[in-house]
This record gives C-alpha cells, structure tokens and sequence, in this order.
C-alpha cells in the first residue's frame, strides 16, 4: 500500500500522467469518503479516465461542462435526500438543518430542535438529527434542550447527510419530517410526501437575497400549495398571511407559536449608581439584515452629542465578527464574541440597555431576550413591526433612520435610568418563558397533521412516493 502511494506520488509529479493520476487519487478518495451504501460518480469510469487522458494532452481543448452538471453545483443545496425503504418499526420525526454545533444553543436551531423534541415526545417517536452542512455534535443537542428546561424522553439518532456525496438513509411508512429552511424544504419535497412535511418557518427567508434566482426559488418553495407551515411569532404570521407577497393558504395550513425564554426571570438587578451604566449593541456586519452599519452611526453620532456619555457608558458590541472600532470621544467598546449558554445569559441580565436592529417583520430574538432580562431595547420598525409592547413595554421602536434613531436613544437611555419602570414592565410582560407553554398548541398541530398523514391500506411503493 505504501509503495502504491509513493509511485501515484511520483506519477502525480509528471506532465499528462500526472493528471490522469491525480484523477485516480481524487476519485479514490472521493469514493472513500462516500461509504459502501452509496453508488456515484466517483467510480473510476473507462469514458471517464480517457476524458481525463484527452484533456491532459497538449493542444487539446478543455471540457465544456453539461448544463445538468452546472445546474446542480448551483442549487447543490437544494439536492434531494437519498433514502431506500425499510419495514417500520415504530414512528420517527427527522428534523434536517444545516449543523448543530455550539452556536446552535442561541436563535433558530435551538427552536426547532426544542420544537422536535417536544413533537418527538408527543407521538412517541425516535428524534432523528439529520445535518447536511456539518457533522452533527450529539452532545450540543443535550445542552440545548437542558439550558431550554426540555427533556427529550425518546431515543436519538444522529445523521450526517451532506447534499454532495451523502449516503442514502432508510424511511418507513412511519417516518415523518420537519425542515428548517426553504432549501432543506425543497430537497425533502424531491423525497417525500408533502403529508409528511412539516416546514418551520422563522423568518421571511426572501429577504435573504436580492431579486434573482434564489429569492425566486425560495418564493415557491415558501408558497408550495398543500404544506403545513409552523411561523415562528404572530407578528410575521400576519406579515406571511396578508402582506402584498402573502404566502397563499396560509391561514389554513399554518400555525404560529411565540418564542420563549426560560434563561429570564421577573427581576431586574438593582441600579448601582456607583458603577457605570452598560448598553448592548447587536453587532454581525455579515448578516446585513441586522443594519451592523446603522446602528453603529447611531451610537457614534449619540456619543458625539452626549447622550451616550463616554463618563456614563460602557459599549458592548456583542455577536459575530466584530470589528475592533474606536467610537467618537476616544471611547473604544468591549467586542464579545463565541459565549457559551451560561456567559450570554449573566452578560444579557448585567445590561441595562440594548440595541438590537432587525430589517425584517419577526420581532427578533435578541430584543424579546433583553426586554426579558429587564434592559430597556430599541429596536426599528419594519411593516407591521410599529409596536412591541404585546411583548414588553421596556421595547422601544423608531423608524432606522439617523434622526429617529438619535431620538430613540434618548428614551432609550432615560428609561434605562427609570429602574423603577423598568422593573414594573418586566413584572407585567407577556414574554413567554417555558417551552411547552407556548409550543403546546403548535405540537397538538402537528401531532394532528402527522396522525392524518400515518399509512393507511395503500401499497408501500405508492406511501413513499415521491411529492407531487
């Protein structure tokens, strides 16, 4: 095995054979990579080592790539999930998403895999854990579900099932599934019956892109007749169900559950007024839906006129990639970045105020999570999103321009100094803080969805037969 490494070594070093044995090398490895259960292209094909052999050689021209084979390097996101039949042997809910790592304890994993764990609980089904992105991290799911007072009492299983060289996974007739996104939604409606699918929507996902190819193609996804929708907030199910790009049937095949937030309790830290005061700014200049640049021109232009006062505040910008900024005034902020469960919560509940900006209709995690802990929050409006106080009425709301803005700073920093306020709002909020509270009525849905959609007297072949 050695001496076959040296010389394909060797080989790799000379002019035409060195490709044809590069080839060799990367096909050998590729089918390495793919397991015994999976039959694709990395097969050393006769057509496909001449093809190799004819391109290598002098004055030949390169290959022109098939449209079938470009198509699928850019929708590679989108491609189906392999499965072969087995016998059942009892119900199971697969939950796809791209990774579950460590960051996956904040935001959208976290909620779906709570979500599917509480469904799992409710039909008595094995949770399967299926990534397409990154290999899944079997003990982040513990961590999740614990630090979310949720315990998953059925089995788990964990599947790495990338959307390129991912090895078929077995279904039976009692196998159900929830996506996460609209391009795991459509690589399981390649797959599966669409009476088995249930899409957990946490966001207008077309505000992702730009007009083009893939708001188009997450539009119809998004809008596929006959799929039940979960809509994370009310605030963007009415958003989703009657804007001037409603999702269609919405309001028949949807529901909508509130976050929750069990890390935060009724109490708010008592105000020293020895110490200075401490604002959270929600800082990821790569997810531009976050307005990163606006809403560091709004401090910059509230320090310079006072009313951030570099005496008086301490500036943290917390999230990902953040930037090592000075701010007018010499005043140089705290970068906090890759908390763990524990750190982010002792962090959110030592602030007095907050800056979260959202582009988009959801209310967002970070404000409801702030308002939660007791901090005064600005926020800007977007639609429908004009008032948050059905949350909590420590949330301020201005338009994200400069002018309006600065004014929101300005209540912001007055009702952070209102601890009394402040205190009295979290005492009569209405954010939610347990889990199965406000998912019970989502889980009785779906429950009820997936029992309508359990195999019944047809053939096999035709109750796992591809989506129409």
């Amino acid at each position: 095995m050695k001496v076959g490494r040296t010389i394909g070594d060797f080989a790799v070093k000379l002019p035409v054979f060195g490709a044809v044995s590069r080839d060799l090398q990367d096909r050998a490895r590729r089918l390495h990579r793919r397991g015994p259960y999976r039959h694709g292209s990395a097969a050393a094909s006769p057509k496909g080592l001449a093809a190799t052999l004819m391109q290598a050689l002098p004055g030949s021209e390169p290959a022109v790539p098939k449209v079938v084979e470009a198509l699928k390097n850019r929708w590679w996101a989108v491609q189906p999930l392999g499965f072969f039949p087995t016998p059942a042997s009892g119900p199971r809910l697969s939950v796809v998403t791209d990774g579950v790592g460590a960051a996956s304890l904040f935001g959208g994993v976290g909620t779906a895999l709570v979500l599917s764990a509480l469904l799992a609980n409710r039909m008595g089904a094995t949770l399967r854990l299926i990534t397409r992105n990154d290999p899944p991290d079997a003990s982040a799911v513990g961590r999740v579900l614990a630090a979310n007072g949720v315990a998953l009492e059925m089995p788990l299983e964990v599947v790495f099932a990338p959307a390129i060289g991912g090895r078929e996974l077995p279904i039976s007739d009692e196998d159900y599934f929830l996506s996460t996104s609209w391009w795991t939604t459509r690589a399981l409606l390649s797959s599966v019956r669409r009476d088995r699918l249930a899409y957990l929507l946490q966001e207008d996902e077309r505000m992702f892109y730009p007009h083009g190819d893939d708001r188009v193609r997450c539009e119809q996804t998004m809008c596929e007749s006959g799929l039940m929708v979960v809509v994370n907030s009310q605030l963007l199910f009415d958003h989703l169900a009657n804007s001037r790009d409603a999702i269609p049937d919405l309001a028949e095949r949807g529901e909508w559950f509130e976050p929750a937030f069990p890390a935060a309790g009724r109490t708010v830290a008592p105000l020293d007024a020895s110490r200075r005061q401490k604002l959270f700014f929600y800082a990821r200049p790569n997810n531009l839906r976050n307005l990163f640049h606006t809403g560091l021109e709004a401090i910059s232009d509230a320090i310079a006129a006072g009313t951030l006062h570099p005496a008086e505040w301490d500036i943290h910008l917390v999230g990902k990639d953040v930037p090592d900024l000075l701010f007018p005034r010499g005043v140089r902020p705290r970068r906090i970045e890759g908390l763990d469960w524990n750190d982010y919560h002792r962090l959110v509940a030592s602030m007095d105020a907050g800056i979260a900006l959202m582009d988009t209709p959801h209310p967002a995690y970070p404000p409801l999570d702030l308002a939660a802990h007791g901090a005064a929050v600005l926020t800007n409006m977007h639609g429908l999103k004009t008032d948050l106080s059905r949350y909590s009425r420590n949330i301020l709301l201005e338009q994200p321009d400069a002018a309006s803005l600065g004014r929101g700073i300005a209540r912001l920093v007055a009702l952070a100094r209102d601890h009394a306020t402040r205190s009295a709002n979290v005492q009569t909020d209405h954010i939610c803080r347990d889990w199965k509270l406000s998912l019970a009525a989502v889980v009785e849905r779906l429950a009820g969805h997936f029992t309508e959609a359990a195999p019944q007297n047809e053939p096999a072949g035709l109750r796992l037969s591809r989506s129409a």
